[in-house]
């Protein structure tokens, strides 16, 4: 496997832009990084990598040998992967990855569960307010919400849901007068933000026809959590996906406004995602988790 190692020495190399970054990748350090590159262009008789350069820059003949590297590594793992899968046991680290406000109030209670019936599955969980890359990243898993246009990953739906209105009983009864969405600009709302943007909320109406609002907010925040803790507390009106406030609706904590409206942040491509690797062998731990996932969401929603 020596061949191998050198090929995904060379690879990761090439992806994380700098030998120091390779070495950190791969535990080893930039010097033994650059000896296993230097005896496999020695090797192949052919220069991989212009030293000439102070930052790394691939040869032609490099650039051809890196396109069927990933090729080759990309085969060797599957292979393997069918080997693990043929015992039938999931196991191994899983990454994830996940909105905030979404891990933590929907993926978060299900863990204790998928813990119990997959006990050799190691769970690491991130999250964060953007989206990731999955092979820059190494995660195997990435829960969104919205559907992606990322072509080379498969994406699968875990839970049809929607966005919904929502303002504790007391915020209610003093701002009664929330008839229409149009009312909306009018009355305190809490707004999600991302960076620079201008927040609106879209609406379809009573003909099917979307509009957009321009909602100035008393509170904005990248964090759904916060804004439904700031709603729960009575200061307005959130905008947030169904699953996250289930309960709170369930327990009466909080109130739906305009139900017979449909919401949106950004597009009406609601739900909620698993986004995850194409491969010709689905590693046993990914397909477990997302399967157990979308199983457990069904469950609660009937």
């Amino acid at each position: 496997m020596k061949a191998l190692d050198s090929l995904r020495i060379f690879v990761t190399t090439q992806r994380k832009g700098s030998l120091s970054a390779a070495a950190r990748s791969l535990s080893l350090s930039p010097a033994t990084i650059s000896r296993r590159i230097s005896a496999l262009e020695d090797e192949l008789g052919v220069q991989l990598v212009d030293r000439t350069s102070r930052n790394l820059k691939m040869t032609e003949a490099g650039q051809a040998f890196l396109e069927r590297a990933e090729g080759v590594l990309e085969a060797m793992a599957e292979a393997e992967q069918a080997a693990r899968n043929s015992r039938q046991r999931p196991e191994g680290r899983l990454r994830v990855h996940s909105r905030t406000h979404i891990g933590l109030r929907v993926v978060a209670p299900l863990l204790p569960r998928f813990a119990q019936r997959y006990p050799d599955i190691r769970v690491q969980i991130e999250l964060s307010e953007h989206p990731v890359n999955l092979v820059e990243h190494d995660f195997d898993v990435d829960i969104r919400t919205g559907e992606s246009n990322d072509s080379g990953f498969v994406i699968k739906r875990l839970l049809s849901s929607d966005e919904v209105l929502v303002a504790s009983p007391a915020f209610v009864k003093t701002y009664s007068r929330i008839k229409h969405p149009t009312d909306l600009p009018d009355v305190r709302c809490l707004t999600y933000r991302r960076e620079h943007e201008a927040t609106s909320w879209k609406y379809v109406d009573e003909r099917g026809e979307q509009h957009e609002l321009p909602i100035q907010g008393v509170l904005s925040a990248n964090n759904g959590e916060l804004l439904r803790l700031a709603a729960l507390g009575g200061m307005g009106v959130a905008l947030l996906s169904e699953p996250t406030v289930r309960s709170n609706l369930q327990d009466g904590s909080l109130v739906r406004l305009l139900p017979d409206y449909r919401f949106a942040v950004r597009g009406f491509s609601n739900g909620i995602f698993a986004v995850f690797r194409q491969s010709t062998v689905l590693p046993l731990k990914v397909r477990a988790f997302v399967d157990f996932v979308a199983e457990a969401l069904r469950d609660e929603k009937a």
